[in-house]
């Protein structure tokens, strides 16, 4: 006959009487609370973050799978630009043309400079700061469209990003389709290469985080419940079946630099679904408060 030690049946009972304060619970892992948040809003996440001051990985959640890219491509565009004019394949200040049969969906600064030209800071900053479609094709074009994308993903240390459209068909989001994909662990290497590493000439890095700070469709998604003093450099994406992504630099009041990136998926039957936003912002929070 097993015995039971008479300490393990006095401490319930001690513990029932308030004499003796109930064994402290393991709080829930950062991982774990973020699937909860994506579980409770019956949605598919893939998160990744680490804290680039400490080296610390804060959360790895489906960081492998496969999520669209959508408009967060406009980061590796805006860079490839960038290091093309460094390298002396195009000048930054030529006046490229705007004309109205390259008008495609949400353009909503190149729509107003039909017949007109931009240089490609200027198109640049429309494509990261408003998400201008056809701003983002301007880019393609200048430096050789989707596949030289991949193949820049790939300089910068991404090796899971797959471009193959244009906008806007790239927003599509097929269940199961790997076109115009990524991983959030791959695609956060390559903004790490970007943002904070040696991939472009120091001025440019420079150039591109200050262009990402300035964006204004992240209102909804990182910046939504960050806490007091924190801010971010970043570039959301939206796409159908209620695909939304959000990936850049949470910037802290001292000093603190965290990489994340959040891919999430809230249907695979109803192609226009609703994005969820609030479950970006919610891990984006927990995330700078962790």
């Amino acid at each position: 006959m097993r015995t039971v030690s008479p300490l393990a049946v006095l401490v319930p009972v001690l513990v029932a009487l308030g004499v003796v304060a109930a064994p402290a619970q393991a709080a829930p892992s950062v991982d774990d609370q973020v699937q909860a948040i994506a579980t409770s809003s019956g949605v598919e996440a893939g998160v990744y973050a680490q804290d680039l001051v400490t080296g610390r990985v804060i959360a790895s959640v489906g960081a492998d799978q496969r999520f669209p890219v959508l408009s967060m491509s406009k980061v590796y565009l805006a860079a490839a630009v960038l290091d093309s004019a460094r390298r002396g394949l195009l000048r930054l200040d030529t006046p490229v043309p705007v004309r109205r049969q390259d008008i495609v969906a949400n353009s909503p600064v190149t729509q107003t400079r039909v017949g007109k030209t931009m240089t490609y800071p200027e198109i640049a900053t429309a494509a990261l700061q408003q998400s201008d479609n056809t701003a983002a094709n301007l880019m393609f074009a200048a430096i050789g469209g989707p596949t030289a994308v991949t193949a820049f993903a790939l300089t910068a240390g991404d090796t899971a990003t797959v471009m193959v459209r244009t906008e806007t068909a790239l927003n599509s989001a097929f269940p199961g389709d790997i076109r115009d994909t990524t991983v959030p662990q791959g695609w956060a290497a390559g903004l790490r290469s970007l943002l904070t590493g040696t991939r472009l000439d120091p001025r440019d890095r420079a150039t591109l985080v200050g262009w990402m700070q300035g964006t204004q469709t992240s209102d909804k998604r990182f910046r939504a419940d960050l806490p007091s003093g924190w801010t971010s450099a970043d570039k959301t994406g939206t796409g159908d079946y209620g695909t939304a992504n959000d990936g850049g630099l949470l910037l802290g009041p001292t000093g603190q630099r965290i990489l994340l990136v959040v891919q999430t998926r809230a249907s695979r039957f109803d192609a226009d679904a609703t994005p969820a936003d609030a479950v970006i912002a919610r891990i984006a929070a927990l995330v700078a408060r962790s």
